[in-house]
């Protein structure tokens, strides 16, 4: 698996020679000062640790992040409607699918989405039972550590919000993307 940066002129050959390769291509167009470029940024990064393990050996699939000034020469990339735009390229080119247009029935354009449209265009499941399901890369992207004490295990998960300001979200309204997340995910209510 190759996960690139893509930060100055010289770096856009390496899409083209891949995309003419023949490779499975993924690539997240974002702009500078967009804000849902910068929520969706943070997503895309996790891909690279979530599949590291699954995808090593893979030399067919890459996953890009490019800044829009840069994709002026990329000629398989076809029409980019907005920012953040997440485009999936195979077969020479020939097929270009946007992540918006996909297949993935939950598009809230966080990591476990993205790894499910991976696999829907790869044919390759991360987990080899069965496909990973939303809670096991959940699972797996948040380090839980166990500690015995007593009859009891304690879960603790590390993190920068406080017990107190946690306990202050209300997730009847959640202000921004990271309260989402929490309620979505973090609070055990």
């Amino acid at each position: 698996m190759y996960v690139f940066h893509i930060d100055t002129s010289n770096d856009i050959d390496k899409i083209e020679k891949m995309i003419k390769q023949g490779k499975h291509v993924f690539i997240l167009i974002y702009m500078e000062g967009c804000g849902p470029c910068n929520a969706t940024r943070p997503e895309w990064a996790k891909i690279e640790s979530a599949l590291k393990q699954q995808y090593a050996s893979n030399d067919n699939l890459a996953v890009i992040d490019v800044n829009k000034d840069l994709i002026a020469s990329i000629k398989s990339l076809g029409q980019i409607d907005g920012f953040p735009t997440m485009k999936y390229i195979s077969q020479k080119g020939r097929k270009i699918e946007n992540y918006e247009d996909s297949g993935v029935t939950k598009k809230d354009r966080s990591v476990d989405s993205f790894i499910n449209w991976i696999e829907l265009n790869t044919n390759s499941p991360v987990n080899k039972i069965k496909t990973a399901s939303v809670r096991d890369v959940y699972k797996r992207l948040t380090k839980t550590k166990t500690k015995k004490h007593g009859k009891k295990a304690l879960s603790k998960k590390g993190g920068a919000w406080s017990l107190k300001y946690k306990r202050s979200i209300n997730c009847k309204r959640p202000r921004g993307f990271s309260q989402k997340q929490y309620c979505k995910y973090g609070r055990k209510n």
